[in-house]
């Protein structure tokens, strides 16, 4: 049976202490991120929430306030702690990599990374705002809007991380085309075909009230595929 140079078979127990160790190295900074987090979280609430939705903010119930600023501390220690992880796990499974396996990782994720954060970047800066006022001032003609805190926070990171994973899209194309699963011919050829599937896409998973988050996806997605194109020639 073919083994990966350097690799030393051990029991399975010894793997899984091993996995247990290493994810408690991630586990402790998240819970103390959290936790230091907490502690400024109303006015980090309140810069974010002025930076976005520019609406007062709204609670229905005593506990709600906590819950979110709760819940806006655990994401921000995941944001900083899930690249921890990626690193734990990398040495983890690291050991069972082939070389060329290993280079492939470490070209890719850093990448991923990056493009995640810029996706994340524009959607919180640009996208949720535009998003937020349109919604505001579509539904005043029916009805006052009052922003509810914690489903308003779930809004704008479920914004911010959609955006983070559409970013992923190049990523999807370049593994293909060096999978040999697509060739560049064959999509150049049939960019009308991918350009209105991309808005299908668009207008299907956007949650706007109107088109316009649709419209906004379905631009972000055909820029990524033609980029992707661009960089495909140099890959």
């Amino acid at each position: 049976m073919n083994t990966v140079p350097g690799d030393e078979e051990q029991p399975l127990v010894e793997h899984i202490k091993e996995l247990r160790g290493r994810m408690l190295f991630v586990v402790v900074p998240i819970i103390v991120i959290t936790l230091v987090v907490f502690a400024f979280s109303g006015g980090l609430l309140k810069a974010m929430w002025n930076s976005t939705v520019h609406v007062p903010i709204y609670i229905y119930s005593p506990l709600e306030l906590i819950t979110t600023e709760l819940t806006f501390s655990l994401v921000v220690a995941l944001f900083i702690g899930i690249p921890l992880m990626v690193y734990e796990l990398f040495m983890f499974v690291g050991k069972g990599l082939y070389k060329n396996e290993k280079k492939f990782f470490i070209r890719i994720v850093p990448i991923s990374f990056i493009l995640f954060f810029a996706g994340a970047a524009l959607a919180y800066f640009i996208v949720v705002p535009i998003i937020f006022k349109s919604a505001m001032f579509y539904s005043m003609d029916v009805a006052v809007p009052q922003n509810r805190a914690l489903q308003t926070f779930y809004s704008i990171m479920t914004l911010v991380v959609s955006f983070g994973i559409l970013f992923q899209f190049p990523l999807l194309i370049l593994s293909a085309l060096k999978m040999k699963l697509l060739k560049r011919e064959t999509l150049f050829g049939q960019r009308k075909i991918i350009y209105g599937a991309l808005l299908a896409f668009a207008l299907l998973v956007s949650g706007g009230p109107d088109m316009l988050s649709g419209l906004i996806v379905a631009v972000l997605l055909v820029m990524l595929f033609e980029a992707s194109l661009l960089v495909s020639r140099y890959f």
